[in-house]
Formats: C-alpha cells, structure tokens, sequence
C-alpha cells in the first residue's frame, strides 16, 4: 500500500462526501429530485439494495463453505470474504434509507411492525446477518489480533496482547477453529435466507407480474453465487495479490462464479420461454416489455454475463483474466438488478376491461404522476400509463456515494485488521 493506496482513498472519500451533500439535498427537497413518480415508485436505489444484498450472501457461502464442506482451498482468503459480506449486508441497508424518502422514519418499522409485510422480516434478516458475518471476521482473526494488534492511522497499534507464549497463541487459534466451525452452520443458512426473504419481498407483490413465480429466489440465489465469489476474488487480488499458493482459490471461486452464471441464465431463459410459449398474459406482456423496451439493458446483462463466464472459464490464471471475469460477471449482473425495476412499474396495474367490436381486451387505466407537467402554453399529461425512467444526477450521485464509501470502509479496515501475512 503507499501511493496508490492514498490516491485510492483519497479519490473514495470525495466521492463518498459527493453522495452525502446529495443525500442532505435529497432530505430536503424530497423525492421530487429523484426521476421516481408515483407510477414508478422503485429505482436504482432497489435495484442497488437488491445487488448488495446477493455480494453480501456470496461472500459469506464463500466463507462458510471452508467448515461445512470442507473447502480448505478458500481458507486463505476467508477473512476477505466475511469482511465483504459485511460490508455489503451494511450497503444493502444503507441503500434503503435514501429510496424512503424520511429516513428518520425507518424507527417505526421497529415500533410499529406489520409481521404480515415481508419488509420488516427482510431488514431482521439483514441485519442478523450483518452481525454474523462481523462476528465471524471476528472470530477468524482473533489470533492474528491478539499477536498483532490492529493498526489505527499514523502507525499507532491497539489491542496488542504481546505477552501471549506461542503456546498461549496456539490455544487461541485452536480455540478460533473451534468457533467457526460452530458458526459456519448458522451462517450460511442466513446467506441462503437474506437472498430468498429479498426475492419475496419483490415476488409476493401481486400487481408486478414481472416478478411471478416461485423461480425469483432461485435466480436470486445463482445472482449470489454469480457476483459474490467475483467480488472476493477482487477484494483478494487488492489485498494479496496473486501468489502461487493461492491460484487454486482463485481457479475454485472463479468456477464457482461462473458455473452459477450458466445457471442464472438457464432459469432466466426458461422463464422467458414459458413466457412466450403462453403468448397471452400478462406475465407474457412483460416479456414483451423487456423484449421491446429494454432490449439494450437485456443485452448488456447477457453479453457481459456470458464474456464472464468465458473469461472466469479460460483466464483463471491469470491477474488480467480473474479482474476481466470477476468486472464482467458483476456489470451483467447489476444490469439484472436494474432490470428487475422497469418492466414491472410499467405495466400499469390498475385495468379495465373493454370489449370492442366483439373483441374484449384489457386497458391500462393511466396513474397521476404527482406533478404539474410542461408549461402553461405546453401542457403535459399527467396521467399516464408509461414512465421513461432514467436516474436522476441526484440518484446516482448517492449511489456511487455509497459505493465510495464501503470501498473506503473495506479498504481502511484491510490496513487497520491483520489480515495479510
């Protein structure tokens, strides 16, 4: 670390500052600077939520495979991999609170909590895991702590138990084995949980037929397994770069990301079959939404999927190769994310049926936008049945924020934790 590090940190902590201002801004004005409307209540800030949340539950499976299944290729790295888990679970939370629009008011899900909403279970869900995966980072490098300390800015070192004998050290990593194993069965369960509560947060809304059927949470599972493994295996590149005894970790996680590409685009495309096999519905009028209107975000989760699993496949070996791999699995899979939003807002809920010439079909019955639209002399509509949603200068302005900061806290707490050799 050295230059580049502060370089990186330095670029981050502006960035992250950028996305505060804007979320104080947003707390101000509302959500009216936001491209949201009231026919497209969910954006990029769920979309995120909904990314993060499968990075989290991918690094935690990575690390909890090591005493479960007795992976011990992925044991080197399985600090790295928890402490991502971590770091995402807190991101996935932290995205909620600008989506919300009054933050202050995220308290009355505690004081007022309707167990019939998949919400407040999600965010418990979330939060347990949070706390596990701290635990389990924790637990992992309690030897390393205890003969090492950890490092605060300006090379001052706290929690140093230099008086431990080698013997008194061996104890404690033994003891440290011992811990995680018995955490590694609670663990991944809440990893497999996080994802599956998150998928029928969105597959039980009944209005959305975007999202219908009970495949929602496998995909999301395989989107998991896709993105999570490439991430560790960034993070792990940063923080250890590539050294020999570990091309077996990275050749394993490699696999593992891009076997569950492949599966992620079975069940996606077995979906789009049964879909059009139908040829009526609405479930197949949001196929055609995707099709239609969002071809190019389609193409891009495909595309960068596919050259993904291609490079993760072949380049595993190579440090060019696994960050290639490990980028292109991620953008393919955050254009999922993003591509779980749009064809579901805008196919209108609200129906009536009409019957024409002996022909009965379905209409769209238009919602109000919440807003005066144009001018005076240049009305616009507002009723509509169709939103063209693009995120605001604002709304991205949080997310890469965010994004900025848990890339500052991941990186500040690789310095800080002796978690390199």
């Amino acid at each position: 670390m050295g230059r580049k590090y502060d370089l990186a940190m330095g670029i981050l902590a502006v960035l992250a500052l950028i996305g505060v201002a804007a979320f104080i801004y947003q707390f101000q004005k509302g959500l009216i600077l936001t491209n949201m409307r009231n026919p497209f209540s969910w954006g990029i800030y769920i979309a995120m939520w909904a990314f993060y949340v499968g990075t989290a539950a991918g690094g935690l499976v990575v690390s909890s495979a090591i005493n479960i299944f007795g992976v011990k290729q992925l044991k080197p790295i399985a600090p790295v991999a928890s402490l991502s888990a971590f770091i995402f679970a807190v991101a996935a939370m932290i995205m909620i609170l600008p989506d919300i629009g009054r933050p202050e008011r995220v308290f009355y899900m505690f004081i007022y909590p309707n167990p019939k909403s998949l919400l407040p279970w999600d965010f418990l869900v979330l939060s347990v895991y949070a706390v596990l995966s701290a635990v389990y980072t924790y637990v992992q490098l309690q030897p390393k702590i205890a003969e090492r300390g950890i490092s605060l800015p300006f090379g001052k070192t706290i929690m140093k138990k230099g008086d431990l004998t080698p013997a008194e050290l061996e104890n404690l990593r033994v003891k440290s084995e011992r811990r995680a194993k018995a955490l590694a069965p609670i663990a991944l369960p809440f990893a497999i949980l996080i994802h599956t509560v998150t998928a029928w947060v969105l597959a039980t809304q009944l209005s959305r037929p975007w999202w219908y059927g009970g495949l929602l949470a496998p995909t999301f599972i395989a989107a998991a397994l896709t993105a999570g493994p490439a991430v560790v295996i960034l993070a792990s590149l940063v923080v250890y770069g590539l050294r020999e005894d570990l091309k077996p970790t990275y050749r394993l996680l490699a696999k593992v990301s891009a076997f569950s590409a492949v599966a992620l685009l079975f069940m996606y495309y077995n979906d789009f079959f049964i879909r059009q096999w139908w040829d009526a519905g609405r479930e197949y009028d949001a196929l055609m939404l995707v099709l239609r209107d969002y071809l190019h975000i389609h193409a891009v989760e495909a595309v960068f999927l596919i050259a993904g699993i291609v490079i993760l496949a072949k380049k595993y070996d190579t440090v060019s190769g696994l960050v290639a791999g490990s980028i292109a699995v991620n953008v393919g899979i955050l254009a999922h994310r993003y591509l779980l939003i749009p064809p579901a807002y805008n196919l209108i809920p609200l129906r009536v049926p009409v019957v024409m010439a002996g022909e009965s079909f379905e209409w769209q019955y238009p919602i109000a936008v919440g807003e005066v639209r144009g001018t005076l002399l240049n009305p616009e509509p507002v009723f509509v049945s169709y939103w063209n949603y693009i995120p605001s200068a604002v709304e991205m302005a949080i997310t890469v924020g965010v994004f900025a900061l848990i890339s500052f806290v991941f990186l500040a707490l690789m310095k800080a934790l002796p978690v390199r050799e």
